[in-house]
């Protein structure tokens, strides 16, 4: 449809006379909005297409058991040595011995007490096993060959009460593995916490001692894993 103007124009006797104006009949568009270009950086890209990441450990893959005792993988049958000898080192148990903070014991004071842990991160299933905490040779001790005298105690839960281990010392061999207590089954990826407690006969001088914490293997007194514990001896 044509549009319609209005013109006015002068005309004599007349005034104005107003006059139509015609526009084209071709319409007219009205300007066409640029398109909007978008832009895409790399890194939008990425976290638009790529899937989402997961993370993954083998911390978080191996499976554990018992207070972080992880369990191992491989397993094998009980191992053999000879009488108070060690079994193969990968048959082994992990121990730890935690107590003593100020890596000072005191031959007058009070009995000192101490947490043996043992975890079987070893490949096989123990049926049985025992512990010995015993002290070590110390150069508190008078004599050549400073085998220390004193007390060694584990903590019964059964009884709640403190028992008094018969051999507290290491002597000239390994004889002292026989003096094991406290046999339990100890399977793979299980952990084990024992008290003790010790303290030094009155005789011991000043000097440089510490403390042997074994698992033992009944059967042939085998050493299925240790640790040593060391401190300073004072009066």
């Amino acid at each position: 449809m044509s549009k319609r103007a209005l013109v006015a124009l002068p005309v004599a006797g007349l005034g104005l006379l107003a006059l139509v104006a015609c526009s084209p009949s071709t319409p007219v568009s009205a300007p066409s909005t640029p398109p909007t270009t978008v832009l895409i950086t790399t890194a939008s890209r990425a976290t638009a297409t790529s899937p989402p990441t997961t993370t993954s450990s083998k911390a978080a893959a191996t499976p554990v058991t018992d207070n972080g005792c992880k369990v191992n993988p491989v397993t094998e049958l009980m191992p053999t040595a000879p009488d108070f000898e060690q079994v193969p080192i990968p048959d082994q148990m992990q121990v730890t011995l935690s107590g003593v903070p100020s890596g000072t014991v005191k031959v007058t004071g009070a009995p000192v007490e101490v947490a043996m842990t043992v975890c079987n991160n070893s490949p096989v299933n123990y049926p049985s096993i025992g512990f010995v905490l015993a002290l070590a040779h110390c150069s508190c001790a008078p004599g050549p060959q400073g085998m220390a005298k004193g007390t060694v105690q584990r903590f019964d839960a059964a009884s709640g009460s403190w028992v008094t281990l018969p051999h507290p010392a290491i002597g000239g061999g390994m004889d002292y593995l026989g003096g094991y207590s406290a046999q339990q089954p100890l399977p793979k990826g299980k952990s084990v916490t024992v008290r003790y407690r010790f303290s030094y006969d009155p005789s011991m001088t000043a000097g440089k001692g510490g403390l042997e914490a074994d698992v033992v293997v009944p059967e042939g007194n085998h050493l299925a894993g240790g640790t040593r514990l060391s401190f300073a001896v004072t009066h």
